[in-house]
């Protein structure tokens, strides 16, 4: 919203013309966090949260903990796309140490994004105290020393639980638990989901979720995966074959 100055003696009458305008194109914050969170299907009320969070000029720090069954990493993930100023870790590929490190090429960045902060062994995460308090990067090694400050930088992260994270390091975030989803609310988080980003029909997204489930799977990160392989024209034998083959690999790498 943009605020003007006015004249004394000119206020009552632009006031007055101010409040016959049509008011349409005025946003509140709420709507443009659900805008901007458009594809996640419910959780209004946290989506205001991170959007206020993401407009913060403080290091403001959050943490999403649940089990997969969540639209976590989903949070993440429409950060990054939708942010220029920000990067993406994966905690299960990555160290403290080696985030840290790659920081030194990002120094502008605005907002770090870590999923799965819980994969991070403990010595790993002591890299961050500084840097959730005060910005400051230090890395001291044998051969190289680095220290710079990153202004006001913030992290949003996902955990599966709390247990795994020192104490230091939760006390740094603010803390949002997400329930896993019922069946039910699965199928509508998965259509709402494939029918925005995929654009694919109701029906057929609703066909993709019950068969996961009929798997017992109920990973919404699984549910893009095999969205992205099929096309609309597959018929129900195809797309069962296509999440058969699919489950049966990644269940090998387990």
């Amino acid at each position: 919203m943009i605020f003007k100055s006015f004249k004394k003696d000119k206020s009552s009458l632009q006031r007055e013309q101010s409040e016959q305008q049509p008011q349409s194109n005025i946003h509140t914050l709420e709507e443009r966090a659900l805008d901007f969170f458009n594809e996640i299907y419910s959780y209004g009320d946290l989506k205001e949260i991170l959007y206020r969070g993401i407009l913060s000029e403080h290091n403001v720090n959050i943490l999403l903990v649940g089990p997969p069954a969540t639209s976590k990493s989903l949070f993440l993930q429409c950060i990054h796309e939708k942010l220029k100023d920000c990067v993406y870790y994966d905690a299960v590929n990555s160290s403290g140490p080696g985030i840290i490190q790659d920081l030194t090429n990002h120094r502008n960045t605005r907002i770090i994004l870590i999923d799965e902060i819980d994969k991070l062994n403990r010595k790993d995460q002591v890299v961050f105290y500084n840097l959730m308090e005060t910005g400051e990067i230090i890395i001291t090694k044998k051969d190289n020393k680095i220290n710079f400050t990153m202004d006001n930088p913030k992290i949003f992260a996902t955990s599966n639980g709390i247990e795994h994270l020192n104490k230091p390091l939760r006390s740094r975030f603010s803390i949002y638990r997400l329930q896993e989803y019922s069946d039910k609310d699965f199928i509508k988080i998965s259509v709402h989901l494939i029918t925005s980003k995929f654009h694919f029909p109701s029906i057929l997204s609703a066909l993709i979720a019950q068969l996961l489930l009929e798997k017992g799977e109920k990973d919404i990160r699984k549910v893009l995966n095999i969205a992205k392989l099929i096309r609309p024209d597959d018929d129900v034998n195809k797309i069962k074959k296509i999440i058969e083959t699919y489950l049966k690999y990644q269940d090998s790498h387990d």
